[in-house]
């Protein structure tokens, strides 16, 4: 079971743990094979997306989240309208295989990583929206709240990366609570 880290999902998860908990109190829940990490959390990127990473059957995986289409080469018109879309309207359209061009944006696996021997470095598989390919990368976690996020090509000799902040816990709720009024 995977949940975006929603405050909605987490009470959820934590009634409904709660109520399998107490009937299945002698069966034991699977275990990933890996603990958890100060790689997982709410990450924002230099274009002000942002990426969730949490623990999965391959490691962890980061997803997109939110959104945010770059102003950068738009004229003021475009962006303005880019801004006001909602985000199940963006579709990875520059996959490279035509029969994923179609797939939404919106929680699109981008990252899938695995600890190294170096506990702040995670190897693994980069997918670009940008351009539609995937590479392989690593991330390297640089302090608690910053992250450097790099994708490479000719086996790992040629990589470019980026630098990524984690989004504060403050914000996030901040944010599940003005959901929750709006709702």
């Amino acid at each position: 079971m995977v949940l975006r880290g929603t405050a909605n999902g987490v009470l959820a998860l934590a009634a409904w743990l709660g109520f399998a908990g107490a009937a299945l109190a002698q069966v034991e829940a699977p275990q990933f094979p890996f603990p958890p990490s100060p790689i997982e959390g709410v990450w924002r990127a230099q274009l002000l997306s942002e990426v969730t990473i949490e623990v999965c059957e391959l490691g962890y995986c980061g997803f997109l989240t939110k959104i945010v289409v770059p102003s950068e080469g738009l004229s003021a018109e475009e962006a303005a309208a880019a801004a006001q879309m909602s985000p199940d309207h963006f579709f990875d359209q520059r996959n490279e295989d035509p029969a994923l061009r179609s797939r939404p944006m919106q929680d699109l696996q981008l990252l899938t990583l695995r600890p190294s021997d170096k506990p702040t470095i995670f190897d693994g598989e980069i997918y670009n929206p940008q351009d539609g390919k995937t590479y392989s990368g690593y991330v390297e976690l640089t302090g608690p709240d910053t992250m450097r996020l790099n994708g490479c090509v000719l086996y790992n000799v040629i990589c470019r990366g980026e630098d990524w902040v984690r989004v504060p816990q403050a914000e996030l709720e901040a944010r599940a609570a003005e959901d929750a009024t709006a709702q």
